[in-house]
């Protein structure tokens, strides 16, 4: 055998070992289906909850994060999950409507990624829920997917008599069960690929609005509901459970049909539930499109090859902008690579936290600006480990220990705080500060230290306003404001900020710029 031959066998042999090797992603996204809704995450006895037996199968075999958030209605979610960006930076903060809210066409996205791995011989599919931009062609044109099969608004008007959408060309009047139809066209599609790599984001409508009872083979512990408008105006958590079973029941079909030995799963909610369904003990008021734990605290589970001791929990913040980089890693493609340098992204991948039990620091930041009709309901919000911490646009702010209260009954902010409240009360007020886009870098023109008064100067931008602050140690809880800092507005050039009382033998400083 001459060396040619034998180099060409060898890369064959190459090309079909990598291509075996890839395995097959898929996204399940419920909703409306908050922490609240699930018996994975609510254990109290006032809350009466379906039967889940598929979702509980993912956490049995895979990775529960215990501590997972969305942002509190589906667009901005569903923007992040897509771009591995919050909101600030793609402009979605609201729900989708109109022209508003909508995703940008420049926005680089996963079937973007993929198809510049294109080499990694991905088939890519969507179906369900869109939501993300208007028009029939715009799951391809904005989203970058190949195929597209489902819905393209919020919400269907009837989940028998829907308009559905099929790369581009929309049938009214569709009498397919919702719930079904999704799972009849991602099984027929995955079926499709033989041996060969995908990734499918399966976004059900359900358990969203209109409540209903759905046929009763997809939820035999709801027979008996009657299904008149009247019975699901006075008892409405029993039609969003019966719907929440049917979309189980249907996930279990879906599963079915997957190799999962040789598939990545990820499932979550969307956003919390609706305020007029949500569990005890989470409150009405503080469900679905609030930034309180009902609002944003959603079901989280990964069964993969990857995991490692599976059917443990991971109590690390993560968000569904994560999503983006986890599913880019799962397939192998090189994050940093693929996606455009001019583009900034939020998403960090959660395989460490497949591959290792070992516990990570991570912050969760969740959104939501209105920008159809704004509400004093809008801010942001962010948390650590222990704390969190929600800044609404009305410019109040509440802090809570979610460890100690977990449902958010006392604002912390209402009293004097302790040291250990203070230091992280400080060190998220901090780290907000990364959360923002367009701010240009500071550059520090000049320090000095003279006496008791170190004074630091920065170019200055003229919307923005500048705070200095201090630490004794570069540990995250040690940063506190430098509340008696004196600023001295130089021209429009510099502005100098100066501590008056640097009385310690060593300090470390940083200055921030905030927007007006």
């Amino acid at each position: 055998m001459n060396y040619l031959k034998l180099f060409f066998l060898l890369f064959l042999g190459f090309v079909f070992t990598a291509s075996a090797a890839q395995k097959n992603i898929l996204l399940i996204i419920a909703d409306d289906y908050g922490a609240d809704s699930s018996s994975l995450y609510n254990t109290n006895a006032s809350a009466t909850l379906p039967p889940t037996p598929n979702i509980v199968s993912l956490a049995q075999n895979g990775v529960l994060f215990r501590n997972a958030y969305a942002n509190p209605v589906c667009s901005p979610t569903r923007a992040c999950l897509i771009t591995g960006r919050h909101g600030f930076r793609t402009g979605v903060g609201d729900v989708g409507m109109g022209t508003t809210a909508t995703l940008g066409a420049l926005e680089f996205t996963l079937p973007e990624a993929f198809a510049a791995n294109s080499g990694l011989g991905f088939s890519l599919a969507q179906f369900g829920k869109w939501h993300l931009a208007n028009g029939p062609n715009s799951p391809s044109t904005i989203g970058g997917w190949t195929n597209f099969a489902g819905s393209l608004q919020g919400a269907i008007a009837n989940y028998t008599n829907w308009t559905k959408t099929v790369n581009g060309v929309s049938t009214a009047n569709y009498t397919n069960y919702a719930t079904t139809d999704l799972v009849n066209d991602a099984v027929a599609w995955i079926q499709g690929r033989g041996t060969n790599a995908w990734f499918a984001w399966i976004a059900f409508n359900a358990p969203h609005t209109p409540l209903h009872k759905p046929p009763i083979s997809l939820c035999p512990h709801y027979t008996s509901l009657s299904g008149t408008q009247a019975d699901i105006n006075a008892n409405p958590k029993n039609y969003f459970a019966a719907m929440t079973e049917a979309m189980d029941t249907e996930m279990g079909r879906l599963l079915a049909a997957v190799n999962l030995t040789n598939t990545h799963i990820i499932f979550m909610g969307d956003n919390g539930t609706m305020g007029n369904v949500i569990q005890p003990p989470y409150l009405s008021t503080r469900g679905k499109d609030t930034l309180y734990e009902g609002g944003i605290h959603v079901p989280f589970i990964i069964r993969s090859p990857s995991v490692v001791n599976p059917g443990r929990t991971n109590d690390t913040p993560v968000h569904a902008v994560d999503v983006f980089a986890t599913i880019l890693e799962l397939a192998t493609i090189n994050v940093a690579a693929t996606v455009p340098t001019n583009i900034s992204i939020d998403s960090r991948s959660l395989l460490p936290m497949l591959q290792s039990t070992s516990a990570v620091t991570r912050y969760s930041y969740s959104e939501k600006f209105d920008t159809n009709a704004p509400v004093a309901s809008d801010g942001r919000t962010l948390r650590n480990a222990e704390f969190k911490l929600i800044q609404f646009h009305d410019g109040h702010e509440e802090f809570f220990n979610l460890l100690n209260d977990p449902y958010e009954s006392t604002n912390l902010l209402s009293r004097a705080l302790t040291a250990t409240e203070q230091g992280n009360y400080y060190n998220l007020l901090l780290k907000f500060s990364e959360y923002q886009d367009g701010i240009p870098t500071t550059v520090i023109t000049k320090f000095s230290k003279t006496n008791l008064q170190f004074s630091i100067a920065v170019q200055r931008t003229t919307n923005l306003t500048y705070s200095l602050w201090r630490a004794a140690e570069l540990d995250a809880l040690a940063w506190v404001p430098v509340s008696s800092a004196l600023i001295v507005t130089n021209g429009v050039v510099t502005v100098t900020l100066t501590d008056t009382n640097a009385t310690a033998a060593q300090n470390f400083y940083r200055v921030i710029s905030t927007p007006f």
